[in-house]
């Protein structure tokens, strides 16, 4: 189940996390950050996905069940440390989409309900390719010393998931 703290240590780099700062207020990068927080890719979105993952394929395949379910307490971890980092740059940490000024409540329509074993590992790899290359734009835009280390480090969870997911890939395609 999804929740087991301990089981899901291996699930995440052995690197703290650095403590949520910043340099100064900015709203520009609170929007930034509100999309990897809730948008379509965004730690709300992989949340929500792995555990629905868990769910259906708990008692089917285990090893799959017990990687999503850790995997979502660690995006879990991104979500807090996002939802920090928001407030200090001066927004509230909303399930919303910044768009043009305009912020958009974050919808289940966003998450792929497949239960096909081969394609929610396929949505998984792409779920964590997607998000590592929207965290390095981020990082490109952002010209905060203090938000680039917590997108750093979240990276590192990230490879670290697509790793996990890209072996499981491996073992059903060959089953």
């Amino acid at each position: 189940m999804p929740g087991d703290v301990k089981k899901a240590a291996k699930f995440s780099v052995n690197i703290n996390y650095p403590e949520p700062k910043v340099e100064k207020k900015s709203i520009n990068y609170a929007n930034l950050l509100l999309l990897d927080y809730s948008g379509l890719v965004s730690e709300l979105s992989a949340t929500l996905l792995y555990v629905y993952q868990h769910l259906i394929s708990d008692g089917k395949y285990e090893d799959y069940a017990e990687a999503v379910a850790g995997i979502a307490v660690i995006e879990m971890k991104h979500l807090e440390l996002l939802g920090e980092t928001i407030k200090l740059l001066g927004l509230k940490p909303m399930y919303a989409i910044p768009h043009m000024g305009l912020y958009y409540p974050w919808n289940s329509k966003l998450i792929d309900y497949s239960t096909n074993i081969n394609k929610m590992i396929d949505i998984d790899i792409q779920s964590e390719l997607d998000a590592i290359k929207q965290y390095e734009n981020h990082k490109i835009l952002i010209k905060d010393k203090y938000i680039v280390e917590l997108l750093n480090r979240i990276i590192e969870d990230e490879k670290l998931h697509l790793k996990f997911f890209r072996e499981l890939k491996g073992k059903y395609e060959r089953s």
